[in-house]
């Protein structure tokens, strides 16, 4: 059997010469500072840790705060901690922190208080965004036509979803304004990069050209900064629009990677064709020309329908042997009707 030093009782074992019951009296097992500092954006209300900005609630930047700035000695097994607080002004929490755990098979209770001072200051994002920053400008413009509402709307469209994708990562970027031209549309963009990919992915998708500029706008680290413009110019056509060669009548069904599917009226075939040799092809119109027709009649190669501009009865040669609606939508070219392949466009 062991003395301790404290009280003189005989046991079995001893902490640093005292039995369980002094070591515990004598002994903290738990530490945490008076006072704990928290960061937060006064604009967007993100919680900085460290060097970066995180969405976050208040309550659960305290508790991460508390978590860890809280040490706890190795010898309190399975511990678990409670708290409440209360706000005290406009930045101050104050917090009771409980603490329970085991030390050699008696539970122990420590209460600890401390205040949560949260300051203010802006992110790194809403600061460029209050200075107007902007790395690259993205210019939209068109091939001898000026790009539709619904063309620059839908583009902005997908530049804020794929700016909504890297925000879940982390990573903020953001349009400083969108500036209205003649010819199109200005989207001034924090992120050079990002807007570099932004026109690649633009470029492959409606296909057109990319033209890309350099404006010296600084120093950074001893190196010279560059605003950077990309020019991505839609092509003359659409997914939608008809275009001919020659005789021909054509329909741009689809335009993917640079790629442009066209449809032959005639015979309703396709093709894939580069979008370099769409500049051999006129534009006819967009899909506002197609027109709808009734048929009065109809067998395995050919229809009888009703022309919608003179009204007089029209053989029209069918492409393919299908069985058409009562109603058909038709496109008449050159005194010529061609029936639209309504069932696989």
């Amino acid at each position: 059997m062991k003395i301790c030093i404290e009280c003189g009782k005989e046991v079995a074992e001893l902490y640093d010469g005292l039995c369980r019951e002094c070591y515990i009296k004598s002994h903290t097992f738990t530490d945490l500072p008076r006072r704990i500092y928290l960061t937060t954006c006064p604009k967007c209300g993100r919680v900085r840790y460290k060097n970066s900005w995180r969405e976050e609630s208040i309550d659960n930047a305290i508790r991460k705060a508390i978590k860890n700035s809280l040490t706890v000695a190795p010898e309190l097994e399975g511990h678990s901690i409670s708290l409440s607080c209360r706000v005290k002004g406009k930045s101050v929490y104050i917090c009771t922190i409980s603490i329970t755990g085991t030390f050699k098979g008696l539970e122990i209770t420590e209460e600890k208080i401390t205040e949560i001072i949260v300051k203010k200051e802006l992110c790194r994002s809403c600061s460029r965004k209050a200075g107007h920053y902007f790395e690259a400008i993205l210019q939209i413009r068109g091939d001898r036509r000026v790009p539709t509402d619904k063309e620059m709307n839908e583009i902005i469209d997908e530049i804020k979803e794929n700016m909504n994708n890297l925000k879940k990562q982390g990573k903020e970027i953001f349009i400083t304004k969108i500036v209205p031209t003649r010819g199109g549309v200005d989207i001034y963009i924090s992120d050079r990069g990002f807007t570099k990919k932004m026109v690649q992915t633009l470029h492959n998708k409606l296909g057109g050209t990319i033209k890309t500029t350099s404006k010296q706008s600084g120093m950074k680290d001893g190196r010279t900064q560059y605003r950077m413009t990309y020019l991505l110019r839609l092509p003359y056509y659409r997914k939608g629009d008809f275009v001919s060669k020659g005789e021909k009548l054509l329909y741009v069904k689809s335009i993917e990677r640079r790629k442009v599917q066209l449809v032959d009226m005639d015979s309703w075939e396709r093709k894939v064709i580069d979008d370099k040799m769409m500049d051999e092809l006129k534009m006819v119109g967009d899909y506002s020309i197609l027109k709808e027709a009734v048929v009065v009649s109809q067998s395995e190669n050919e229809a009888q329908i009703l022309d919608p501009y003179t009204f007089a009865t029209v053989d029209v040669k069918k492409p393919h042997q299908i069985k058409l609606e009562k109603t058909i939508k038709i496109v008449k070219w050159k005194d010529r009707i061609y029936l639209f392949p309504y069932q696989d466009l």
